[in-house]
């Protein structure tokens, strides 16, 4: 049961019309997803949200790799316990390249050897800034060893995106939408 109740009917407008833009099939579930549903209590944070979300993962948004920011956000999901985020970016990760076998191997990374370096590096350093640990900085250096700059702070701005993200859902309890959950495999909590 979420903390906040989900907002099903709008009661403005504006937000009417952005949930039936929203209503749409996304991936495999259609209509609003409980995310917008969540934060459409504040419809001015809703969009502005959805304007940022939208450069992240809109082909052309980034140069950085969609498989490189697959495997952060659904690592930032495995680190803040954030079931919603990574079962919806299952397959949105599935869709990039990234195996099931991938993704059920992420919490361990290191023995998996379908991981390549930069793949583990990239998990590194997902969790070294899920921690704010003090050598990030160390990591963010190691990563220039294959990423540009501009990539860098791409990737550093999806992790700390999908980390606020978490943040949002773990404590409101926002819960996976039904439609989504019947279409992953019955083990994915497991791999969280």
């Amino acid at each position: 049961m979420p903390v906040v109740r989900l907002v099903e009917e709008p009661e403005d407008e504006e937000l009417r019309q952005l949930y039936e833009r929203l209503s749409g099939s996304m991936g495999p579930v259609s209509g609003v997803l409980n995310v917008f549903k969540t934060v459409a209590h504040n419809p001015r944070l809703l969009r502005a949200w959805m304007r940022m979300g939208t450069v992240l993962l809109a082909p052309g948004g980034i140069t950085l790799s969609p498989r490189l920011r697959e495997i952060a956000i659904l690592r930032i999901a495995q680190q803040c316990g954030s079931e919603y985020e990574f079962a919806h970016h299952i397959p949105i990760a599935e869709s990039v390249g990234l195996s099931e076998e991938e993704i059920s191997s992420l919490q361990d990374f290191d023995e998996c050897p379908l991981f390549s370096d930069l793949d583990r590096a990239v998990i590194r350093y997902t969790d070294a800034l899920a921690a704010m640990s003090p050598d990030a900085p160390d990591l963010a250096r190691e990563m220039k060893r294959w990423l540009s700059d501009r990539e860098l702070v791409e990737l550093s701005f999806c992790i700390g995106h999908w980390g606020m993200v978490a943040r949002v859902l773990v404590p409101l309890e926002v819960p996976v939408d039904e439609a989504l959950e019947a279409t992953l495999p019955q083990e994915w909590r497991e791999w969280l």
